[in-house]
């Protein structure tokens, strides 16, 4: 699991990515126009076969999550035969659920003064994450909040300002996965954090079930 992993990949300043696929993204690979990101984004051929990309590609550190094989089966069986016997092999939800207050704190931990990308929807003010993380923001990219991938053209090449070392933390929905894949295979000396509604609560005022601990309780996930 990437969580046993992760205070000791930002101490060692080892850079590393986080791709996340769960059910909304099993969900566009197994059939097209599926609506994702509880409705901003609709899956098409195009963005399906870039996830299909990412889920299966294979490089040193680059963590992939997988739907629980509890709480989604059918999408776990999927996912498992797309990444194969692959070692950076975790769940989806692996920094949230019962580990997000253990995240948020190694989070805490290893932001403090560090040069920190986002890229993210237009609704979202990160202010409090910058106060209450104490990072450094290198800058802040703004993608429209619904249809983000539309953005695709646009933002592909950006791995090219990142800085040596840096963080890039990312939340855009299923286009999150695709740019954290091609953005580390292009560039890993940074560290791409694919993160989606992990830091909602101070940037969009949205609190979701894991955020106040109320995630129903699995004996695999949760």
């Amino acid at each position: 699991m990437l969580i046993e992993k992760l205070e000791k990949l930002f101490t060692t300043n080892t850079p590393f990515a986080f791709s996340r696929f769960n059910d909304g993204e099993m969900g566009g690979i197994a059939s097209t126009n599926f609506k994702a990101s509880r409705g901003a984004q609709v899956i098409n051929k195009s963005l399906q076969l870039k996830l299909i990309e990412a889920i299966k590609f294979k490089q040193k550190d680059y963590w992939v999550g997988i739907p629980c094989s509890d709480c989604y089966p059918e999408y776990s069986k999927a996912a498992l035969e797309l990444v194969k016997d692959y070692q950076y092999t975790t769940l989806a939800v692996d920094l949230i659920n019962k580990n997000f207050n253990t995240t948020q704190a190694i989070f805490k931990r290893n932001f403090e003064n560090r040069d920190i990308y986002w890229v993210g929807g237009e609704d979202q003010n990160i202010n409090e994450v910058v106060q209450e993380y104490n990072f450094n923001l290198a800058q802040q990219y703004k993608l429209p909040t619904f249809d983000s991938a539309s953005s695709y053209e646009d933002i592909k090449d950006l791995y090219k300002v990142f800085k040596k070392n840096s963080i890039v933390i990312l939340s855009l929905g299923p286009l999150e996965r695709v740019l954290v894949k091609e953005w580390f295979e292009k560039n890993n000396k940074v560290t791409y954090l694919g993160l989606g509604s992990f830091f909602d609560p101070l940037t969009r005022g949205v609190v979701h079930g894991y955020h106040r601990g109320g995630t129903k309780k699995c004996k695999v996930c949760n």
